[in-house]
């Protein structure tokens, strides 16, 4: 085989930056989860044969034996596989067999879809393999599905367009299929930090999706829209890229073009934020002057950088297994961070994938302070189970702070993660890419606090 095709190995990660806080890390390159065609009927099912095993020794945390399947010349570690199969544990459960599997192709390479039953349903790994049948790639083939909770018959969708100077962000508003006039609650949802669509998809989940048509199917209007770094990247100069430009800005115009929808009364409109987008929420509710109230999910109290450090040790000292590439990020990012806490930028300088100016912005808000100027009502929601913004540094510091502040609400979720869906053990970011969906109890909680307004 020649170098070409094993430089496509499994790769190791790339950066562990602030993106990694809204599950993406992309730790298996994209271009070995694509989708191809094979005829099943003509071919020898020898992917099958090296795939089965390889995953069989995974199941059984023979970590070590299952790197040893892995191509000499594949840049992939024992602490990587270790933190791939606690991302399927997390979501499945105990591990209980291999139900099925599928040849194909993938990037040149033969592939089988190997589908493992786990107590809490089934779960799909692309295995590829080399002509010596090592293992050459492997990628989360999951396919997101609908929560039960969405009820496609009681909802109806229409696009929507955000206009700025700079570019045009492409939206989706959900609607009860019954509203009449000025009749329902509106949400408007915020993204986290670091690029993402609409429906912040992340290979298999959709929490964006899940959020805005399980509150439709509720009764209450939801506009969701792609982020401006996902949707129109570099069109914001660096030395103009703060909190407000890459994710206030556009949460305000969002909430305008939800009021011109006639459905939705403008007097119960409300921002749901998650993770940065949810410690944004004060500043938004209080640029806009109107909004019904916010809602914080999963939002960092403390400063930003301090959250992306945590983060990244926590990755790297999850497991039994060294990942030594994630040790040497989190090390490379301390000494960032370390700048960050010093000042030592400037607005165009690049920190941590964020422009300075970013930064800036971030050091220059009191989202505590702001909150606490408002008088429209708050609710924080947090996942007992989030690795990221964590229930006692961070939850657990907006309950402190905000005590004496009327109208707000807290809510915690045993076993629920960063977006809300239902997780054990140990937090990986591969969790994010396994099949889940958001807690129906989020949904309820939502709802319930919306018609309260």
């Amino acid at each position: 085989m020649n170098t070409q095709r094993r430089r496509a190995f499994l790769a190791t990660v790339s950066t562990a930056t602030v993106s990694a806080l809204a599950g993406c890390t992309d730790l298996f390159g994209d271009e070995l989860a694509g989708d191809a065609n094979g005829d099943d009927s003509e071919r020898d099912k020898t992917a099958a044969k090296a795939a089965i095993p390889f995953v069989e020794d995974l199941a059984d945390e023979r970590f070590e034996q299952a790197h040893e399947r892995v191509a000499p010349d594949a840049q992939v570690s024992v602490g990587e596989l270790e933190q791939l199969w606690l991302g399927y544990a997390a979501v499945g459960g105990e591990f209980q067999e291999v139900a099925d599997t599928a040849e194909t192709e993938a990037s040149g390479f033969d592939a089988a879809d190997v589908t493992m039953a786990f107590e809490r349903g089934e779960h799909e790994l692309r295995v590829l393999v080399t002509d010596d049948r090592d293992v050459a790639g492997i990628a989360v083939n999951d396919a997101y599905e609908r929560p039960s909770y969405v009820d496609r018959d009681a909802i109806t969708e229409d696009g929507a367009t955000l206009e700025s100077k700079e570019c045009s962000l492409q939206g989706t508003v959900a609607l009860p299929a019954d509203a009449d006039s000025d009749s329902v609650p509106g949400v408007v949802l915020v993204h986290d930090s670091g690029p993402a669509d609409r429906d912040l998809s992340r290979d298999a989940t959709k929490a964006f999706a899940d959020l805005a048509e399980g509150l439709a199917s509720e009764g209450i209007a939801t506009l969701r829209y792609d982020k401006r770094t996902y949707a129109c990247p570099g069109r914001v100069e660096p030395e103009d890229s703060t909190l407000d430009a890459v994710t206030v800005d556009d949460a305000l115009l969002a909430v305008d073009e939800l009021r011109g929808v006639e459905a939705v009364d403008d007097d119960r409109t409300v921002v749901v934020g998650l993770g940065l987008g949810g410690t944004a929420v004060p500043r938004i509710v209080a640029r806009d002057g109107d909004l019904a109230g916010g809602v914080a999910m999963a939002a960092p109290g403390r400063p930003f950088h301090d959250v992306v450090l945590a983060h990244l040790e926590h990755q790297a000292a999850v497991g039994s297994h060294d990942w030594p590439a994630m040790t040497a990020e989190y090390e490379k990012q301390a000494d960032e961070i370390d700048r960050i806490r010093d000042g030592d930028y400037g607005s165009d300088d690049v920190v941590l994938d964020f422009p300075g100016a970013f930064w800036e912005s971030l050091a220059e808000y009191d989202a505590l302070e702001t909150a606490r100027g408002i008088d429209e009502p708050l609710y924080f929601l947090q996942g007992e189970r989030d690795f990221q913004a964590s229930l006692e540094d961070d939850f657990r510091l907006w309950q402190s702070e905000l005590e004496d502040r009327s109208d707000t609400s807290f809510d915690s979720y045993d076993g629920l993660n960063h977006l809300l869906m239902p997780v054990e053990g140990p937090g990986v970011a591969f969790e994010y890419r396994v099949r889940n969906n958001v807690d129906s109890r989020v949904i309820a909680d939502l709802a319930d606090w919306i018609e309260t307004l």
